[in-house]
């Protein structure tokens, strides 16, 4: 009997290896989600060349010092948090809504009271672990990136323990959840709003992953449990109430949704989950978008050029993604004739900060949305957008929003988003724009 346990044990490890092996040659194989390999790969070889374009080089030299802060940071890990959830577990994630505040005309304050675009500074401390979580998965892909473009393994070596101590490490590691995300106060402890949150865990950690596949920093066992991790969490984002909630929601929610989904089945390798999604976008669409490309319920917004540009964010992403599997979001078309290429028409000329924006808004940063056009202009292979592109500039100003606003964006705030801005289209994807097109007449002068 021992002889014939022993070689059924034997039999049973050589498979849990083969598997372990299948695994680890697949991910060896799989392109990246949100990014295109064969671009990085260019982007990279015009830097080792000197022959990158001025913005790529100056977005490369930003993510070298980003990358160089990183590495003199202690890991990030959710148990660092002051308060603890209701499960008693500081292992749970947990973050408070931004736009909700205590009621002044309460004793206790309670419940909490929405103001749409004001953000609640209690939000946004150690407390809670919203600005935590944003911070960890730029500082992963931060440090994968600057070792993609370096080779400087240092780089590498800090983004694997980044994630090791997020995802794996026993006393430090979240759970994979979002049940007490954007809680509010006298209301929920978690709301399906919440499950935004978790949009970085697909767009900026499924890409590092693959990244990192093979490098000595980051080990098959590492690659297993994180696996298993991503296994779990899809699983929550499939099935539990609060996230099925979230999927249901008619705005930019159900579109960062069907997008955090996606990427995350594009990690597992779960093409059908991605086939879904993207379906599931295209009915929202149906809804969100009037035949000229408007968004009503993300004009309607305090911050209206913002969540237009947030929504479709998500929805050019997805579209990115949803291309590798074989399936065209850009050119769907909705009952009315809109669809993806025409809403970013329709925002396209507002990359321009001088040009008038017609909709209230508390801020407004123009150049974010040049990245989504720089995408689309790769995916249908026209310099559709290429005025745009070329015309935009990453140097932080603050001009009138139209309707008599300001920029109302924090100077700081408003800088990282145009670095990334910069980066997304110049050094992690090469603008259609910048090779050979020139536009046909030339550019307005700004202001004019």
């Amino acid at each position: 009997m021992n002889g014939i346990f022993k070689t059924a044990m034997i039999a049973v490890f050589s498979l849990v290896l083969c598997s372990e092996v299948l695994l680890t040659a697949e991910a060896a194989t799989r392109p990246l989600a949100f990014m295109q390999d064969n671009q990085l790969a260019e982007i990279k070889q015009q830097l080792a060349e000197g022959t990158a374009a001025v913005p790529t080089r100056e977005a490369y030299d930003q993510l070298l010092a980003s990358a160089e802060h990183a590495l003199l940071q202690p890991d990030f890990s959710v148990t660092d948090k002051g308060m603890t959830p209701p499960s008693g577990s500081k292992h749970d994630y947990l973050s408070l809504s931004a736009y909700w505040w205590p009621d002044g005309d309460k004793p206790d304050g309670l419940p909490w009271i929405r103001r749409d675009g004001k953000v609640n500074p209690a939000s946004k401390d150690n407390q809670s672990d919203g600005v935590r979580l944003a911070a960890f998965t730029a500082r992963v892909q931060d440090l994968t990136l600057a070792w993609y473009f370096s080779g400087q393994q240092r780089f590498a070596d800090k983004a694997a323990s980044l994630l090791r101590t997020w995802f794996i490490n026993p006393p430090t590691r979240m759970n994979p959840n979002l049940n007490y995300a954007q809680g509010v106060p006298g209301i929920a402890s978690g709301r399906n709003a919440g499950v935004l949150d978790g949009r970085y865990f697909a767009t900026r950690i499924v890409d590092a992953l693959l990244m990192l596949h093979g490098n000595p920093a980051w080990s098959a066992e590492d690659e297993q449990q994180m696996h298993q991790w991503m296994t779990e969490y899809l699983r929550w984002l499939q099935h539990d109430p609060l996230a099925l909630k979230e999927r249901k929601t008619g705005n930019n929610h159900g579109n960062w949704y069907a997008t955090q989904v996606a990427g995350i089945a594009w990690y597992l390798d779960k093409p059908e989950a991605i086939a879904q999604m993207v379906a599931l976008t295209q009915g929202k669409l149906d809804s969100q978008l009037t035949a000229d490309g408007r968004q009503p319920l993300e004009l309607a917004r305090t911050r209206s050029f913002h969540y237009s540009y947030f929504n479709l964010q998500a929805v050019t992403l997805l579209a990115v993604l949803a291309q590798k599997n074989g399936i065209d979001l850009w050119h769907y078309q909705t009952p009315t004739g809109s669809g993806v290429l025409r809403a970013l028409d329709f925002l396209a000329p507002y990359s321009d900060q001088t040009k008038v924006w017609p909709y209230k808004s508390l801020d407004r940063i123009g150049v974010r949305i040049v990245p989504l056009l720089s995408w689309a202009d790769n995916a249908i292979a026209q310099p559709r957008y290429a005025r745009q592109i070329l015309a935009a500039s990453y140097r932080l100003a603050a001009p009138n929003l139209g309707q008599g606003h300001k920029t109302g964006a924090r100077p700081d705030a408003a800088r990282g988003a145009i670095i990334e801005a910069q980066r997304e289209t110049w050094l992690l994807s090469l603008p259609l724009s910048a090779a050979g097109f020139t536009p046909p007449t030339p550019l307005p002068s700004p202001g004019k």
